[in-house]
């Protein structure tokens, strides 16, 4: 559709969808000099528990977008009259047009044979109020056929040619809006057979022929309407060569397809090629720079564009001119028939098209850019996925750094991403915010597991800090309020009344003392993010993915001791029931946390869960900080079956580190105990 149409653990953010790093209290924070800092997501957008947090900046409150409206989308046709067309003459031929853009109604509507080359013809409706004329039919044809046909099929491909006489049909009408300049719709390039099968209801109100639709309304403004041309020539090519793909064989009406991000930036990218500097000259990439969209992190693959922030076109333009940039013209039309020519389905995606592009120079300096831990590369997916990953990096890193040259240069285009101001936020999956740092920029303690830190000094790059993935280990899920921090019991305890309990991590960010034995879990990261595991003498206890609207975590075992709740606001919930009242800890990232009694959420303050490190002291098998006779004892007891240990506890009462407690350990914590006491 023409664009016209404007149409953690402790930030491991407790659970599946918010993954992130330990911290605690007290934690040694990361310290980037730098007078800008990018801060990137580098896991694929629209993934499974892709948003993360960047944890809190201290900068000015932002102000959040309004969401970009959908961008008209022509397709399954509301079909109205059928005016038959009986007329034999060969200059006059009748087609389904889109008569209301709003409801995507279509009628047929009898065309003449406006204009003829070599490879179009041009069609003006009978009876148009806004008189289409042959001279104006003519400067158009002749747009085609010298300019925007030989550059569209050179370096983007073929149109699927249904009638076999190698020529499109540019339809003009008067379109019931003023803004669209014209569309491509996807449905008219299919057979009459397929058709039938796709829609069977109504397999006649479709065209079946390699089809423009252009807006007479737009027929004098002609800078537009042959940047449109070009455009939506792009469109049809590309939609031609994923009907072509094997890959897409036994997919009829569902094929996989180009991103839009992709197919838009292409088709920016024909019309710069025929006409260069347009598309800057019609304010896309004013539009980017002044985008709240592209500064508050929208990902370059999430088209999301309205009436009001057309900046996601700018974005996907300024996308393909580094990648033209990177891996020069014939980059488009390698592309596709990349995709024509994929077998497999799960082969036909952007990130193996654009990485079968990239050298092997290309490729080794990307890696060396960042060099992603291999945590972070088992989350991002396959080789090719993590590649463009590090790509859509450089990417934004040279809309920053502007080199004339190499990695770090975007062609003839010079944009300016725009600066982020705000007190941090949530970034999708290939989303990026670029901030001014003053210098020096400390990594929040509370940011996600997997963020891109960049920093840049004097104009260039001085660092990049990946945040870590949390060490193995033993966690306390707690928060921070009024000072103090309160933990969850891993489960029900005493008569089935679970209370917070108050815990003081340490310097180093660990937590020991008295109680914390009841809160501990064992955190591993799964497909779907976290899994938490903790248990008791009552059994064991998981915490993992469970109702996937909400995204509830919920015991698998022992009933519902636990839930885990995220709203559309970004805020958590960590429910835990008893007999006598619940226990909740609920993060929106500012405030603390509370404990109230059954039904109670009114008139409270939040914050957002974290899971602080346990220290594991060897000997101290009940967890209490210390190591006492009475170690010696639970661990014997529990050897005879008289007393409980759970991981932790184990863990920490194997003194010999043999994988198994027994009495040998209880006598080496005796032992110890006495040489200390001497």
């Amino acid at each position: 559709m023409r664009r016209a149409f404007s149409v953690f653990i402790a930030a491991i953010l407790l659970l599946a969808a918010f993954p992130g790093h330990a911290v605690g209290e007290a934690e040694q924070s990361h310290t980037v000099e730098a007078d800008q800092v990018l801060i990137y997501n580098p896991l694929p957008y629209g993934a499974k528990d892709s948003v993360l947090f960047t944890g809190t900046i201290a900068l000015p409150e932002e102000t959040e977008p309004e969401k970009g409206e959908a961008l008209f989308s022509p397709g399954m046709h509301k079909t109205g009259r059928d005016l038959t067309h009986t007329s034999k003459d060969p200059r006059s031929q009748d087609f389904w047009v889109c008569t209301d853009l709003m409801t995507y109604r279509y009628d047929k509507r009898t065309f003449r044979l406006a204009a003829e080359g070599e490879h179009c013809y041009i069609w003006a409706m009978e009876d148009d109020a806004t008189g289409f004329t042959d001279a104006q039919a003519a400067l158009m044809l002749e747009q085609f056929e010298t300019l925007i046909y030989p550059s569209d099929t050179e370096r983007f491909g073929a149109f699927r040619d249904l009638a076999g006489d190698g020529k499109l049909h540019i339809v003009t009408y008067t379109m019931n809006s003023s803004s669209v300049c014209g569309f491509f719709d996807s449905y008219d390039l299919y057979t009459k057979e397929e058709i039938a099968v796709i829609d069977p209801d109504d397999p006649d109100s479709y065209n079946c022929l390699p089809i423009i639709n252009i807006n007479a309304r737009m027929a004098n403004r002609e800078a537009i309407v042959y940047g449109t041309l070009a455009h939506e020539f792009q469109h049809l090519i590309l939609r031609s060569a994923v009907l072509a793909s094997p890959a897409n064989e036994g997919l009829l009406g569902g094929e996989k397809t180009v991103g839009t991000w992709l197919n838009e930036g292409f088709s920016m990218a024909a019309e710069e090629f025929c006409y260069p500097g347009s598309v800057a000259e019609q304010g896309y990439v004013d539009a980017f720079e002044r985008s709240d969209k592209v500064r508050l992190g929208m990902s370059y693959q999430n088209f999301d564009a309205s009436a009001t922030d057309v900046g996601a076109y700018g974005q996907s333009f300024l996308f393909t001119e580094y990648l033209k940039a990177q891996c020069g013209d014939t980059v488009f039309s390698n592309v596709l028939t990349y995709w024509k020519s994929a077998a497999q389905p799960d082969r036909l995606t952007e990130a193996q098209a654009i990485s079968a592009e990239l050298s092997e120079e290309q490729t080794d300096a990307l890696h060396a850019l960042c060099a992603y831990p291999d945590a972070l590369k088992t989350r991002i997916g396959s080789d090719s996925e993590v590649l463009l990953s590090e790509f859509a990096l450089a990417f934004r890193l040279a809309m920053v750094l502007k080199a004339e040259d190499g990695m770090f240069s975007i062609g003839a285009s010079d944009p300016h991403l725009p600066e982020y101001v705000g007190s941090g936020r949530r970034i999708e999956g290939g989303g990026a915010l670029l901030l001014e740092s003053g210098g020096s920029f400390t990594v929040p303690a509370d940011a996600d597991s997997g963020l891109i830190f960049v920093g840049i000094k004097d104009g260039a790059i001085n660092e990049v800090y990946a945040v870590p993935e949390p060490d193995p280990g033993f966690y306390v899920i707690a928060a921070n309020f009024d000072g103090a921090w309160y933990a969850l019991p891993a489960a029900p305890h005493g008569e089935g009344t679970i209370k917070p309990v108050t815990v003081k991590p340490d310097a180093d960010g660990t937590v020991a003392g008295t109680g914390v034995s009841a809160l501990v879990f064992e955190a591993e990261r799964t497909e779907d993010g976290f899994v938490f595991r903790c248990e008791d003498e009552n059994g064991v206890y998981y915490l993992g993915r469970g109702g996937s609207t909400k995204q509830t975590l919920s015991v698998a075992e022992a009933g519902n001791a636990f839930s885990w709740t995220r709203f559309a606001d970004g805020s958590d919930r960590l429910q835990a029931d008893g007999f006598y009242g619940r226990a909740i800890l609920y993060g929106s990232y500012q405030g603390g946390f509370g404990y109230f009694p059954s039904g109670y959420f009114e008139n409270a303050s939040f914050a957002k869960p974290v899971l602080l490190k346990v220290r594991i002291i060897n000997g101290d098998a009940n967890l209490d900080g210390k190591v006492t006779a009475a170690d010696a004892a639970l661990v014997l007891r529990t050897v005879v079956g008289l007393s409980y240990m759970n991981a932790a506890m184990r863990a920490a009462g194997d003194y010999d580190g043999d994988g198994t407690i027994s009495a040998a350990d209880a006598a080496k914590i005796l032992r110890f105990v006495i040489h200390a006491d001497s």
